[in-house]
């Protein structure tokens, strides 16, 4: 595949976004150097930056950013750097993996909390806004269970049809405009044959934003059951199209990456 081609695969995968450097080196490490002894080294990680239009100055900058904030650290062996993930790095990447590679939605339970109207809030105003939305004064749906006997819990079920101003508190409309986007850019990858004839290196760099596009997506949709989510929220296709990304683009085994990438 000719450097053109494979320039047009990349923007079907991104469309008009332009991805983090750093957020995509955090996705990179956590897809394919998870394991606690894997290391990518600098050479690989610029090879697959490179690859998708990214200069070696803003991955050096990336890289530096990681490293200070903890994520990733640096080895080196002989003139080589290698990196891997940190212990917090590989924490709070294994905390989000669930919810990035699961193949079903979540399972939690979902409740519309009420107040006593009476009484001065007591509901935690630091709630993880993944599982916690208010969509009201002294109203909330949660995944997490009311917390006193001043509370009123009511289970929101799949033969419920909320209505749309609470399924849009629950999704916002940016969201599901995203979500839109993303389902139609993998439906076009997905049919595009032009992916079964990459290079072993390629075909890593579009796994690494095919999943760095499913993972910005999901993480920022709230963990909440997708029955309870609009109908406009085309979550659902994007990870049935993502799953069947991945088979066509598996883990590259690193060292088999590595040589051909020194292989030219």
């Amino acid at each position: 595949m000719t450097d053109s081609d494979f320039a047009q695969l990349v923007t079907r995968v991104l469309g008009s976004s332009t991805p983090r450097v750093w957020s995509l080196l955090v996705t990179m490490f956590g897809d394919l150097a998870l394991a606690p002894q894997a290391r990518l080294s600098g050479g690989t990680v610029n090879a697959i930056t490179a690859s998708i239009g990214i200069k070696p100055e803003a991955t050096r900058v990336a890289l530096h950013r990681l490293r200070k904030e903890d994520w990733i650290e640096s080895h080196r062996t002989g003139r080589q750097t290698r990196y891997a993930l940190t212990a917090h790095g590989r924490t709070q990447t294994t905390a989000a993996a669930p919810r990035v590679y699961s193949p079903a939605p979540t399972d939690l339970h979902a409740y519309l909390v009420l107040e006593n109207p009476s009484l001065p809030t007591d509901w935690p105003t630091d709630q993880d806004t993944a599982t916690t939305v208010q969509i009201g004064p002294k109203a909330v749906v949660t995944t997490a269970s009311a917390k006193t006997d001043q509370h009123l819990q009511l289970m929101l079920t799949t033969e419920m049809e909320l209505p749309c101003w609470i399924s849009d508190k629950l999704c916002p409309p940016d969201i599901q405009s995203a979500s839109r986007d993303l389902s139609q850019r993998f439906k076009k990858v997905l049919d595009d044959h032009a992916l079964d004839k990459l290079t072993l290196l390629q075909r890593t760099a579009i796994r690494v934003v095919v999943v760095h596009e499913w993972r910005r997506l999901i993480l920022r949709t709230p963990a909440f059951p997708e029955t309870l989510l609009p109908d406009q929220w085309h979550g659902a296709e994007c990870r049935t199209a993502f799953h069947k990304l991945l088979t066509r683009l598996p883990v590259p085994i690193l060292a088999a990456l590595e040589d051909a990438i020194e292989a030219g």
